[in-house]
């Protein structure tokens, strides 16, 4: 199960040293991160599938798991899948998977297939390739990546019009694409207000929860 193999190296016999530890702890939780993002990848990829009988365009992924994130971080406080986004111009971009996606057997639970669009210009086909593991992801994270399904899986919805969508919506792209296309996008920049410089006890509590993880993950590095 998804909550045994997070925490399957956190007991160690007691001659391995902390530096040992945190290194197999670490190790751990980069595994699991990357089967939420996989099993994310393939969520999308099948029920889109399944809802319009058209695969994924990987423009169509992207924007998926952007809206994924970027509403989740405005409702509960928390980037689920915690990827790194490049404001591009056709919307926020997850560089882990985009830097990968030409690498044979790099994702195990989606296939990207290179193909050509209408306009002669290259391109990939996200197919899904293996079982959707729901223990991975709390209700609330089930029920916004259904949510967006609901929307966006409509046999009228292009990748252009999806794109178009993600460019009003999230405001961290607008913000980071208005200063320097193609940067990293910055999380906090999703917030309507500069929490940084709100008191705490002013705070919304998902506004201080975002702060919380950010500090913590400042100082792990």
């Amino acid at each position: 199960m998804a909550n045994r193999e997070k925490w399957e190296y956190v007991t160690i016999p007691a001659a391995i040293d902390n530096i040992e530890a945190e290194y197999y702890i670490g190790i751990s939780m980069i595994t699991y991160q990357k089967e939420r993002i996989e099993n994310s990848m393939l969520f999308f990829a099948q029920n889109h599938y399944k809802k319009t009988k058209k695969y994924l365009s990987q423009t169509f992924l992207y924007k998926y798991l952007a809206f994924f994130e970027f509403r989740y971080l405005k409702s509960a406080g928390d980037m689920p899948l915690e990827l790194t986004y490049k404001a591009m111009e056709r919307g926020p971009v997850p560089m882990e998977i985009y830097s990968n996606r030409d690498k044979p057997d790099y994702f195990s639970k989606v296939i990207f297939e290179p193909m050509q669009t209408k306009s002669g210009k290259s391109g990939y086909i996200v197919k899904p390739n293996g079982k959707f593991e729901a223990d991975y992801f709390a209700e609330a994270e089930l029920e916004e990546m259904n949510r967006l399904i609901e929307i966006f899986a409509q046999q009228w919805v292009t990748a252009t019009e999806m794109s178009e969508a993600s460019h009003q919506a999230i405001k961290a792209w607008k913000k980071t694409y208005t200063r320097q296309p193609n940067a990293d996008i910055d999380p906090i920049d999703e917030f309507d207000r500069d929490i940084t410089s709100i008191p705490e006890e002013a705070l919304h509590t998902e506004e201080l929860k975002y702060l919380m993880r950010r500090k913590i993950a400042e100082h792990a590095v």
